[in-house]
């Protein structure tokens, strides 16, 4: 009896052992110093403990999209001396997907933990951001696909996750000369909405995920938030960080009130 209860204890405290991983170690959180923050969900590689892979949803890897936005963050620190905030998913999504809601993120009860360290940093980004600039900041959601690789896709669904610059600026925010992907056309880039689109309609492939629904600026807690699809072409280009650290920038100096002053 003592030794089938030993044999059990053993199994148990092996058992929490090989699942048992670090959440936060799952991340990368990088303060910034500018009211603009860039997320990145799906590019991970790691593993969490023994997880199984997951068996239903999406689960390509994002590649490059990491390297984008970090290249993308020192680009615009060298060109104003600040920078983004950065949340990065160092996870695998073949095991959590964190751009879900926590039912459908998962399989495993045990990958709880990253997601929730994942959106805990997101949100405490978003509160101090909010905090720190009132009047305007900017979350941009980080993604790749290749259903149409030499286009980048704009994501808020329809303008919903952008309420608060939509209501100052009007439809010029998201289509104009001096918006995000505005720039990125003016640069050569294929963009969808092209900026002679009449309206605000979106692909609804890439319309917007949970992370710019769940902190978006129709939240009364979030700010404005826009998920951008970078084509597996797109994403090739050697100066796409660049460019999109310039459309960053004009975007911000035209429409972010902290940047003007």
């Amino acid at each position: 009896m003592i030794n089938r209860l030993f044999f059990t204890a053993t199994i148990v405290l092996y058992a929490c052992h090989v699942y048992a991983y670090d959440a936060q170690d799952k991340i990368v959180a990088k303060q910034g110093s500018m009211p603009v923050i860039l997320t990145v969900p799906h590019d991970g590689g790691e593993a969490l403990g023994w997880i199984s892979a997951r068996t239903q949803g999406a689960v390509v890897r994002d590649t490059g999209t990491q390297e984008l936005a970090e290249r993308t963050v020192d680009a615009l620190e060298k060109k104003t001396g600040n920078r983004p905030y950065l949340v990065i998913a160092k996870f695998s999504r073949k095991f959590l997907d964190a751009n879900r809601s926590e039912e459908e993120a998962m399989e495993s009860v045990e990958a709880l933990p990253a997601y929730r360290a994942y959106h805990d940093q997101i949100a405490r980004f978003v509160a101090e951001i909010s905090a720190r600039f009132p009047d305007g900041a900017l979350l941009i959601d980080v993604h790749g696909q290749s259903d149409d690789p030499g286009t980048i896709f704009r994501g808020t669904r329809g303008g919903l996750t952008v309420k608060t610059l939509l209501k100052k600026y009007g439809k010029e925010v998201l289509q104009g000369e001096y918006s995000i992907t505005g720039v990125l056309q003016g640069k050569g880039y294929q963009v969808f909405p092209p900026v002679e689109a009449s309206g605000l309609k979106e692909d609804r492939r890439f319309s917007g995920g949970y992370t710019v629904f769940t902190y978006g600026s129709q939240m009364s807690h979030g700010i404005d938030a826009i998920q951008l699809e970078f084509g597996k072409w797109a994403r090739s280009k050697s100066g796409l960080a660049e460019d999109l650290a310039d459309s960053i920038l004009v975007f911000s100096q035209k429409y972010i009130p902290a940047f003007a002053k």
